[in-house]
């Protein structure tokens, strides 16, 4: 998995297709669960009392916490990594819990019941496996390597043109 300097400098390396799926997955599976957070503003709305600042600002945190890990995701970066996986393993563990208990009412609709809980809880295992896999791990590690050459490159490079046009202003005067 090793990259050659010849062909980093040719092909920058990207992240497959399915990283952006899981990551966008990601992104969609915490605003369902940031979306809890709104339910006791509603139940203060139609009390028809003011709503705590706390249930104001809280949803608000919550979304800029799902904008850094979908964007830490996207970047491939380790915590974020991780933190996916544990985050679809225990909201799949979670969704079985909550599938044998809904399943077990008299009323539930049972084969729309199941769809919607199997596509939940396969999606999320498909997506942790995909990032727990030895193969996607490495390729992640040497692209985060590679990103920072590059941003470190670049650093160089603005330094080194920033050096040269003073070294010109010094010289005209």
């Amino acid at each position: 998995m090793v990259r050659d300097e010849n062909q980093s400098l040719l092909a920058p390396m990207k992240p497959p297709r399915i990283c952006y799926f899981v990551a966008t997955w990601y992104c969609l599976a915490l605003l369902i669960q940031v979306s809890h957070l709104t339910r006791p503003a509603k139940a203060y709305r139609e009390a028809g009392e003011p709503i705590p600042v706390l249930w104001t600002t809280l949803p608000l945190i919550a979304l800029a916490f799902v904008a850094w890990q979908t964007l830490g995701l996207v970047r491939l970066r380790r915590f974020h990594r991780w933190f996916a996986i544990v985050f679809f393993s225990s909201w799949s563990a979670t969704l079985l819990w909550n599938a044998n208990i809904v399943l077990r009412q008299p009323t539930a609709k049972l084969i729309p019941a199941i769809i919607a809980f199997s596509v939940l809880i396969s999606l999320n295992l498909l997506s942790a496996w995909h990032l727990s896999r030895r193969f996607f791990r490495e390729f992640a590690v040497q692209f985060v390597l590679e990103q920072k050459k590059e941003r470190h490159s670049r650093l160089m490079q603005k330094a080194a043109q920033k050096k040269i046009r003073d070294e010109i202003r010094r010289m005209r005067s």
